[in-house]
């Protein structure tokens, strides 16, 4: 089984996300960083509330509303899967006032792989139950089972380590669906001895001992070598100390080296600002150096110019305002004789006599003709006043327009000259920074008896400053890396002492299974002697045994890697009041350590190893040949903050466990922690920003590295 593809809306953090934003998630170890409160369990939460969640059941990531993003009245999440080389999607959403609601589906590969969900191929299963149980039938695995094994939960790494008797049994009982048993004493009993006899091929030694100590030998003779050169990478560095010594310190010659460019920074900047100073101050007649009194007198000057532009404006205006009233005027005279002209050209067709249109006495024709003749002549004169008088009225709309253009680029230099004693004053202070440099760089100058930088590599048979720089950055250099050579000689030598260590377990590894076959062998011939007589004891004996003995086996070695070779045996024994003890061996104190001697970090490292052996037990034992059990189709990993309480060299054993372990499609690794930085592993990355958590995922590291440096 494998997670191809994750979409959700409104979960928890986060808004909406598809991820990956193209493809699918590829098969391995996956690393899932950020830092705290960022996102990172959320988005695991969406993938458990995907498979498993039920309202009324799973509390463990939360009560109902409290998983829809703030402000937001509905979630809901898409995972697509693979499983059996077919594909799935499954959808579960809910809303504050709409209760939670499943379905499964069946995709198309080409679009599965694609990222496309939109053409499902058939409906599967629909509703919260039925859901549930086509899942656990495709997983073969529930909901309990998997939170015991298969993901781990922020916290609860440590809790197959601390379970304790009855706890730890009823654990191990569920895993592996041992109460069907309890049904069936006489079923088991006889088909047990069977059951054994296949298991010695279990124990069967897969690499002889001479094998093994051959290998040891040839580790020995390579660890001389390396010892060796190590000794030759020492005498090297002493050579290299020596020669340091002959030259000033490292840091002394860099200090140098940067007031020298600060300088050169600084007189570039100086020298740009007293530029554009002296720009300015020559467009505008101003005599450095700039003080506030000579700004102020030429602010004067122009606001003097400017109260003289605005007076013309008054002016202006109070002229287009009298124009404007005798154009109204003569509008109004222009309008009166218009009508009289009219209004007595409207008689000299009728019979009528004509009114005077002031007194509304008759007049004869000839003094109406007199009349008309003119209202004739003194209509254009009035039309003539009018035009002549608008006409002014638009030359003074023009000359304050003009005015304006004025007064708009008097403030525009008074902005300028305002800015000029500002830009001064950084000139001036530019120079003192300068001077400060200068005087910082002499001191340091004449710590080596010269005074000037150029001399101090004259000193040293060098002609210039930059040669003696570059020759004590390379001898730093060439100390470093032999240094690193060393430190690599040195993890090696431990990489093959821990591999020694190793074989030798093999070894006496080999001589447990030899002494477990001899036993299983006695208990099969045991069975067969005293099956009818006590069916009923044995029954728990057999199956505990040869259980807990698939337990121990399967998982030693992985908690050996993750405590970095303290422990190499775990021992799980069952008491006649159907408990478990749990026991570890301690390789560094030579004991049998109990479970309540265990620190915290011993507690991590070792639940986190029974976790993935009892996965890997999972997938490939039957407690019985009859047994019903199936072994799970889930087999990914999905493993939240495991790492928090081991040390630095635990952590580094069990990210390497991981990144080699084949057993698992896909390991889901979250961590704040630091620890891919030398792995080519995909990685999910989750930061918080103000819009909310923003994730991205990069299939290499080096995809990181780029958008860092973009």
């Amino acid at each position: 089984m494998r997670i191809l593809w994750i979409n959700l809306r409104n979960f928890k953090c986060f808004k909406a996300l598809q991820l990956p934003e193209e493809g699918i998630f590829p098969e391995g170890l996956i690393f899932v960083e950020g830092n705290n409160s960022t996102g990172k369990s959320s988005l695991f939460d969406a993938i458990f509330y995907a498979f498993f969640y039920d309202a009324a059941k799973s509390k463990e990531i939360g009560i109902k509303d409290d998983l829809i993003h703030y402000g937001r009245s509905e979630t809901d999440v898409e995972v697509a899967f693979e499983i059996n080389n077919r594909y799935y999607l499954i959808q579960r959403e809910h809303g504050k006032k709409k209760s939670v609601n499943a379905k499964l589906s069946e995709l198309d590969e080409k679009e599965a792989l694609q990222g496309i969900s939109e053409n499902p191929i058939r409906l599967v299963a629909e509703g919260v139950v039925d859901v549930e149980a086509k899942i656990n039938s495709l997983f073969n695995i529930n909901r309990t089972s998997a939170l015991n094994t298969l993901i781990v939960r922020q916290g609860q790494i440590q809790q197959l380590a601390e379970a304790k008797g009855a706890e730890l049994r009823d654990i191990i009982y569920e895993l592996f669906s041992l109460d069907y048993y309890k049904d069936r004493v006489n079923i088991v009993v006889k088909k047990h001895v069977n059951t054994l006899e296949d298991d010695l091929e279990d124990y069967s030694v897969k690499r002889t001992t001479e094998d093994i100590a051959e290998e040891i030998q040839d580790s020995n003779a390579k660890i001389a070598d390396i010892k060796e050169n190590t000794k030759i990478l020492e005498g090297r560095i002493v050579e290299l100390d020596e020669e340091i010594k002959q030259y000033p310190d490292l840091k002394e010659i860099q200090d140098i080296q940067k007031l020298v460019d600060n300088i050169d920074t600084q007189n570039v900047r100086t020298s740009s600002k007293l530029g554009i100073v002296e720009t300015i101050a020559g467009k505008y007649g101003i005599e450095l150096p700039i003080s506030e009194k000579k700004v102020n007198q030429k602010l004067v000057k122009i606001n003097t110019e400017s109260e003289k532009l605005e007076e013309e404006t008054t002016n202006f205006r109070k002229k287009q305002k009298k124009l404007l009233e005798e154009v109204a005027e003569r509008k109004k005279e222009l309008d009166i004789l218009e009508k009289r002209k009219e209004s007595l050209e409207s008689f000299s067709s009728t019979e009528e006599m004509a009114k005077c249109d002031v007194c509304e006495q008759e007049i004869n024709n000839e003094r109406r003709d007199d009349l008309i003749s003119r209202a004739s002549r003194d209509i254009p004169t009035v039309i003539e006043s009018i035009q002549q008088r608008e006409k002014k009225n638009e030359d003074l709309d023009s000359d304050i327009d003009s005015i304006k253009q004025k007064t708009r680029t008097l403030i525009s230099i008074k902005v300028e000259i305002a800015r000029l004693e500002t830009i001064y004053q950084d000139y001036e202070k530019s120079l003192e920074d300068i001077n400060t440099l200068s005087t910082e760089l002499t001191t340091k100058v004449k710590k080596f008896g010269v005074s000037e930088v150029k001399d101090i590599a004259k000193k040293y048979n060098l002609e210039k400053f930059d040669d003696l720089y570059s020759k004590i950055v390379k001898l730093d250099k060439n100390k470093i890396e032999v240094e690193t050579n060393k430190e690599r000689n040195i993890r090696e030598i431990k990489e093959k002492n821990q591999q020694i260590l190793k074989l030798n377990n093999q070894i006496e590894s080999n001589k447990e299974k030899e002494k477990e076959s001899e036993r299983i062998r006695n208990e099969i011939s045991l069975l067969k002697s005293v099956e009818k007589h006590v069916e009923g004891f044995i029954v728990e004996d057999i199956i505990s045994n040869r259980l807990l003995a698939g337990i121990q086996d399967s998982t030693s070695d992985y908690i050996y890697n993750f405590t970095r070779g303290q422990y190499s045996q775990l021992y799980l024994e069952a008491t006649k009041v159907k408990t478990l003890n749990m026991s570890i061996k301690d390789e560094t104190d030579g004991f049998i350590k109990s479970q309540n001697l265990l620190s915290g970090g011993d507690r991590a490292a070792i639940g986190l190893g029974m976790r993935i052996g009892l996965c890997d037990l999972l997938k490939r034992i039957k407690p019985l040949k009859s047994s019903p059990y199936n072994p799970p189709q889930m087999d990914i990993l999905i493993l939240d903050e495991p790492l928090g309480s081991l040390d630095e060299h635990r952590r580094s054993k069990v990210v390497e466990g991981l990144v080699a372990e084949k057993k698992f499609t896909q390991i889901f690794l979250i961590t704040h922690t630091n620890i891919r930085r030398d792995l080519r592993t995909p990685t999910i990355t989750i930061e918080k920003t103000s819009a909310g958590s923003k994730i991205n995922f990069y299939e290499s590291p080096t995809e990181i590295e780029v958008e860092a440096e973009e």
